[in-house]
């Protein structure tokens, strides 16, 4: 019994003098301390490290969004680059003011009348001749319907530059004749042309433009319309009786 106490005694002086040692190598307790294990249910908080002001940020990459095919094929237009403008013909307006004007098929008194454009009217040119003396246009009382009028009168105002007009171009008038088949002298009118007889041939005939004419027979005491005739394009009017009823036949 008095050996196992010995023993007891001797094992706690031995513990006692081995515990400093024991406490030298262990952690220094406020270390311990800063490790402190969360409780169930805590969400540790990340606390960032302090920036540096010194360090020189690096570039942050940037994101496009993706091209397409078609825009990727599409030039992109510098600062120096002007918009193509397209030049058109200005308007070019024609009005008659103070009376009526005749509408011809082509760009002279040589051809057919085919109209009129009336005082006060107006319309749009479309063309003009070679000189410009004359212009393409549309009928106002014909819709659809186009012919020539002249610049050339005090009826014919023009607004706008003629030059922008597109030249138009026509083939040549067919002449048109009046031919006196009878044995006395006539007038021609408004024209005032004679004509003569067949005897003297050929001033028996004359070249007009197309238009109304009226003939008075020189022998003719009353001085009355012997013919009024519509002369067209490439026509031969043949006048074959007189003032007095007298019948003639005109040469081929």
């Amino acid at each position: 019994m008095m050996i196992v106490k010995l023993k007891v005694q001797t094992l706690i002086i031995l513990f006692l003098l081995v515990l400093p040692g024991l406490q030298s190598c262990s952690l220094p307790g406020p270390s311990r301390l800063e490790q402190a294990t969360s409780t169930p249910g805590d969400v540790p908080t990340w606390t960032p490290r302090p920036r540096d002001l010194t360090q020189t940020a690096l570039p942050t990459e940037t994101r496009t969004a993706p091209v397409s095919a078609a825009q990727s094929t599409t030039p992109t237009p510098t600062g120096t680059e002007l918009p193509v403008i397209v030049s058109t013909p200005n308007t070019v307006t024609f009005s008659v003011k103070g009376g009526n004007l005749s509408v011809r098929r082509g760009p002279s008194v040589d051809y057919n009348y085919i109209g009129a454009i009336y005082n006060g009217e107006t319309t749009i040119a479309k063309g003009r001749d070679r000189i410009s003396r004359w212009l393409l246009v549309e009928i106002p009382t014909k819709p659809g319907v186009e012919g020539w009028v002249t610049t050339e009168t005090t009826y014919s105002s023009v607004q706008g530059d003629v030059g922008n007009l597109p030249f138009v171009s026509v083939g040549p008038a067919s002449p048109a004749y009046i031919r006196n088949c009878t044995n006395h002298e006539l007038m021609v009118m408004p024209d005032e042309v004679t004509l003569l007889t067949p005897a003297d041939d050929p001033y028996n005939e004359e070249r007009f433009n197309p238009g109304r004419y009226k003939i008075y027979d020189l022998e003719d005491p009353k001085s009355s319309v012997l013919e009024e005739v519509d002369l067209s394009e490439g026509k031969t009017h043949d006048v074959r009786v007189d003032w007095a009823g007298e019948k003639s036949k005109c040469g081929p």
